[in-house]
């Protein structure tokens, strides 16, 4: 558990019960992993308004599944296709599930919540505008950054949320231009998947995310509110 600047050593399981013990780190002197172990990665695109611009209605947005592979922490390294592929990052807020769920409703969905953090859904070139189901443009070792902490509790209904690329600002939003907010998204996908603890759902992502390319030695910081930063370099391979 993070209390300022130190990390509280915690007995048990962020899932079930934790103790608090006496024992103290210093954020600082850690290697910070990513906050859990999911069974699957699930996306979602098209849930900005902002991004598609405005309508009278919106259509249900596109969901599609990352990797576990594709997992990286805050301060690990982007590392990049070296070719003339397009590659950019897409700030977002992910929920983090903490119970097993199927079949529930969004009135039900904030108790198999556990809580947020930021998510970096980071994306290449389709690949000849064939990979209908993303898995070749998302799903890249290292192409989903996560962290660096979880909150647990948040209101998640107008919170900022911005893209830095070597201190320029890219995307520049609010989660209230979401279609689909957390209890709705989660309720959603339990229609036809099984949900279990330490399941991420990134929930979309703004307006200019195409436009937020990155290249070798960039630095790539993304800002939610409420959440702080997470901060990754990026490297070709």
């Amino acid at each position: 558990v993070l209390d300022g600047n130190k990390i509280n050593s915690i007995k048990g399981s962020i899932f079930e019960k934790l103790e608090l013990t006496d024992n103290y780190l210093s954020f600082k002197d850690v290697e910070v992993l990513p906050p859990v172990e999911p069974s699957k990665i699930i996306g979602l695109g098209y849930n900005y308004k902002d991004l598609i611009g405005p309508k009278k209605t919106y259509q249900e947005p596109v969901i599609f599944l990352k990797p576990t592979t594709s997992l990286i922490a805050h301060k690990q390294t982007i590392k990049i296709p070296n070719s003339n592929q397009k590659t950019w990052v897409e700030v977002e807020l992910a929920v983090i599930i903490k119970s097993k769920c199927k079949n529930i409703t969004k009135d039900e969905a904030s108790k198999h919540i556990l809580g947020y953090t930021i998510g970096n859904d980071i994306t290449t070139d389709n690949i000849y505008a064939r990979d209908h189901h993303l898995a070749r443009s998302k799903g890249w070792d290292t192409f989903c950054s996560l962290g660096p902490v979880i909150e647990f509790d948040l209101d998640t209904s107008d919170l900022n949320l911005t893209t830095k690329i070597n201190n320029k600002i890219f995307q520049n939003s609010s989660t209230k231009n979401r279609i689909l907010d957390d209890f709705e998204t989660v309720a959603l996908i339990s229609n036809f998947m099984t949900l279990y603890p330490g399941d991420i759902i990134l929930t979309g992502t703004p307006a200019n995310a195409e436009n937020s390319i990155i290249k070798n030695g960039d630095s790539v910081v993304l800002e939610i509110e409420n959440l702080g930063s997470l901060q990754n370099s990026v490297s070709s391979i």
